[in-house]
C-alpha cells in the first residue's frame, strides 16, 4: 500500500467515494479516513487507528466486502489490489471529526 496515494485519495475524497486497499500480509482490505467512515454506514468492520497516517482504519473481511458490493456502486476493482465504490447519495464529512476523535480515543486506551 502506498502511504502517499492513500493520503492523497482521502484528502481529495469527494464525499461519496469509498477506497479499499488490499494488505497481502493480513489478507484483508483496509479503508482509511473518510472511506472508513462511509464503510461504517453500510457494514460493521473492526475499527482501529493508523498512527502513521493519522486517520481511522477499518479492517474488512469477505462478508464486509459482500455488504459493500450489495449496498454501494462499484466503480473500479483490481483483485487483491483495491476497490473503489461510491455511495448512492453523497454523504459529505458532517460528523467525521467527532467520529475520528472517538476512534482515536479508543485506540489510545488500549
Amino acid at each position: 500500500m502506498d502511504k502517499e496515494a492513500i493520503l492523497r485519495q482521502e484528502t481529495d475524497n469527494d464525499g461519496q467515494s469509498v477506497f479499499l486497499y488490499y494488505d497481502p500480509m493480513a489478507g484483508l482490505y483496509l479503508a482509511f479516513g473518510l472511506s472508513a467512515y462511509y464503510v461504517t454506514m453500510v457494514t460493521n468492520p473492526y475499527m482501529s487507528f493508523s498512527d502513521e497516517l493519522g486517520m481511522p482504519a477499518a479492517l474488512l473481511r469477505k462478508d464486509h466486502i459482500l455488504a459493500l458490493r450489495q449496498g454501494l456502486k462499484k466503480v473500479e476493482h483490481e483483485r487483491k489490489k483495491y476497490y473503489h465504490f461510491q455511495m448512492k447519495c453523497p454523504v459529505g464529512d458532517a460528523g467525521y471529526s467527532r467520529w475520528k476523535q472517538s476512534i482515536e480515543a479508543k485506540h489510545n486506551c488500549t
